[in-house]
C-alpha cells in the first residue's frame, strides 16, 4: 500500500490516512483518488503537452501501434527502475515501426495510466509507481521532447511547480499538496525526476507565481541555497517566491531566509494559505 505523506511536502507515518482540512483523517480511499486526479489532471497531460523543438505538434497517421501487452511490459520495467531494460524494450518498438510521436502518446501515457490502476487496486505500492513515472519523464528528455506551451506571463490564474529537490524521488506527497492547491483555484505542474538543469528550464520555460521545494534528505541541505538562487535567477518572474517543505523541517528549526527561501511550511493545509499570502505581497 503507498504511504502517504503527512507535512506539506514530506513523509506519512504508517498509518493509512491524512490529516483532512478539519483536523480529522482522510481515508486511503481519498488519498488514492487524489492521486489519480494528479495523474488524470496532472501528469499525464502535461506528458501529452511535449513536443520536440521545431516540430508542428502533428502525431503521425499510420505505422506501428503497441499492443496492450507492449504498454503492461513497459510500465512493468518502467516500475523496476531498469533503464537499461526500458531503452531496450522502446528500442525493440522502434525497430518495428513505432514512430517516436507514438512513444509518447500510445506507450507512455498508457502506462502511466496503468500504474495508477496499479496503486489504486494495491497491486503496486507508490514507491516502484514513483520509480514508473521517474524513468518516464527522464525517457521523455531523452527522446528530445520538452514542454513549450506553458504562458510566458502573469495571469488571472495562479500558478505553482512543484518539486523535489534533486536527490529524492517521492512524489506522493507532492502529489497530496498539488490536490490542496488545485483545490484552492491554482495551476499546478508536478514536477518529477528534477536535476538542477531541469528545474531551472521548467521555471525559464513557463510562468509560475510560486515555486514549492520539498527536501527529504539532511545531505540535501548544503546545496538549497545554490538551488533556490538558481532557480529565482533562471524564472521567467523575476520576484518569484519559493516555498520550502518536507521531513528534514519537522524536527529543526531553519529559517527560511537561510535557504534564500520565503517560507517554510509542514503541512499541507498551511502551504497554501503561505501561499496566497507570498503572492499577495
Amino acid at each position: 500500500m503507498g504511504r502517504l505523506l503527512s507535512s506539506a511536502f514530506g513523509r506519512a507515518p504508517d498509518a493509512p490516512g491524512l490529516a483532512g482540512p478539519d483536523g480529522g483523517v482522510r481515508p486511503d480511499v481519498e488519498c488514492r483518488a487524489a492521486m489519480r486526479a494528479v495523474l488524470e489532471a496532472q501528469i499525464i497531460p502535461r506528458l501529452l503537452q511535449v513536443q520536440r523543438p521545431g516540430a508542428t505538434g502533428a502525431t503521425p497517421n499510420g505505422g506501428a501501434a503497441p499492443s496492450a501487452a507492449d504498454v503492461e511490459a513497459f510500465a512493468r520495467v518502467c516500475a523496476t527502475g531498469d533503464r537499461a531494460a526500458t531503452s531496450a524494450l522502446v528500442e525493440r518498438l522502434r525497430a518495428g515501426g513505432l514512430q517516436p510521436e507514438s512513444v509518447l502518446v500510445d506507450l507512455v501515457t498508457p502506462a502511466a495510466r496503468h500504474l495508477g490502476r496499479q496503486w489504486e487496486d494495491d497491486s503496486l505500492d507508490f514507491a516502484s509507481v514513483t520509480v514508473g513515472l521517474v524513468v518516464m519523464h527522464e525517457l521523455i528528455h531523452e527522446l528530445g521532447y520538452e514542454i513549450h506551451d506553458g504562458p510566458q506571463q502573469s495571469g488571472a490564474l495562479r500558478r505553482v511547480m512543484l518539486a523535489s529537490a534533486p536527490g529524492s524521488q517521492h512524489v506522493l506527497g507532492l502529489a497530496i499538496v498539488s490536490e490542496f492547491f488545485r483545490k484552492a483555484g491554482w495551476q499546478v505542474v508536478l514536477e518529477v525526476s528534477p536535476s538542477r538543469s531541469e528545474l531551472c528550464h521548467a521555471v525559464r520555460n513557463e510562468w509560475f507565481d510560486l515555486v514549492g521545494l520539498s527536501v527529504a534528505l539532511d545531505s540535501q541541505l548544503a546545496d538549497l541555497p545554490t538551488l533556490v538562487g538558481d532557480l529565482r535567477a533562471a524564472s521567467l518572474n523575476p520576484v518569484q517566491p519559493v516555498l520550502l517543505g518536507g521531513p528534514v523541517f519537522l524536527s529543526r528549526d531553519l529559517q527560511p531566509a537561510h535557504f534564500g527561501a520565503q517560507a517554510i511550511c509542514v503541512s499541507a493545509r498551511d502551504s497554501v494559505q503561505a501561499a496566497l499570502t507570498l503572492v499577495g505581497r
